[in-house]
């Protein structure tokens, strides 16, 4: 009791102690993909020059423009602009094996694409190897 009445004098006369709220990020879902030279250029014929940005290609193709590969699942999230822009810098994948001209290439097929987040918020995109 005594520390809880500290708490909130040190709080009301602004000696610096602030209590920040945490939101804990969880496992939302995971789909398989084939990443693949289409997905490679944005949707003005771009060429894209990282990871995620093909990824979030990837979505775009499967959700808005209807053009799948055969080893695209559909997710239940990226299917606006919105939602696939979050994938833009919380890409987590091995860039060692994992690079645009790999995938340009044609050297790499399927991934496994886990998505964690909180509400309706990404806060990570983790990109393995998948079998296919």
């Amino acid at each position: 009791m005594k520390r809880c009445l500290m708490m909130l004098a040190a709080a009301f006369f602004g000696l610096g102690l602030t209590v920040a709220p945490t939101s804990a990020q969880q496992f939302t879902f995971e789909y398989y993909a084939m990443l693949s030279p289409q997905d490679t250029y944005n949707s003005s014929g771009l060429p894209l020059n990282d990871v995620c940005g093909i990824v979030q290609q990837d979505r775009a193709n499967v959700h808005k423009f209807g053009r799948r590969d055969s080893a695209d699942n559909i997710d239940p999230f990226f299917t606006t602009a919105e939602r696939r822009a979050m994938i833009a810098g919380r890409c987590e994948y091995d860039p060692s094996y994992h690079t645009v001209e790999r995938i340009r290439s044609q050297f790499i097929g399927f991934v496994l694409v886990r998505v964690f987040g909180n509400g309706n918020t990404v806060t990570r995109v983790q990109i393995f190897e998948a079998a296919g």
